[in-house]
């Protein structure tokens, strides 16, 4: 079961865990929230909370898009070029983006364990990639995704 630690409400906007409002509590799926946010950040190519922006908050924009099925319209164009080159499949998109929706949604006894997100992730990676890591040159699934699509050099 997961421990609620109780506080006022503390956090980086964008990142904040929306159950910490109201419950004025923060438990490890608070970071999974955070987290979904990061995931999100990653494929929209942008920041988590712009303050000048009509969209200030990303959460609640790549849900709506999640929801419509209009995400690709939001992901980061130099993202999409990579991803058609190196032809990474619509079914690698929708587990990794399945998965980042999944940490945000409102309810935190919904939202997956860490574990859980990691292993999904692994899979959508693989089936991007057709990259099958080997016990004896281990590389992160995620890193080796991103290094990939060139997003970190």
């Amino acid at each position: 079961m997961d421990q609620v630690v109780l506080s006022e409400p503390i956090g980086t906007i964008g990142y904040l865990d929306p159950e910490i409002g109201k419950t004025k509590g923060v438990t490890c799926k608070s970071d999974i929230y955070a987290f979904g946010v990061v995931l999100f950040e990653i494929l929209c190519g942008r920041r988590a909370y712009i303050s000048n922006d009509a969209n200030r908050l990303l959460a609640p924009l790549v849900m709506e898009h999640y929801e419509n099925e209009t995400l690709p319209d939001i992901i980061h164009p130099a993202l999409k070029n990579q991803m058609s080159k190196n032809q990474i499949s619509l079914s690698s998109l929708r587990k990794y983006s399945k998965t980042a929706y999944s940490c945000l949604k409102e309810d935190r006894a919904h939202r997956p364990h860490m574990l859980s997100i990691a292993d999904e992730l692994q899979k959508a990676f693989e089936k991007a990639l057709n990259f099958k890591p080997r016990p004896e040159n281990f590389v992160s699934p995620f890193l080796y995704f991103v290094f990939s699509l060139g997003l970190l050099t």
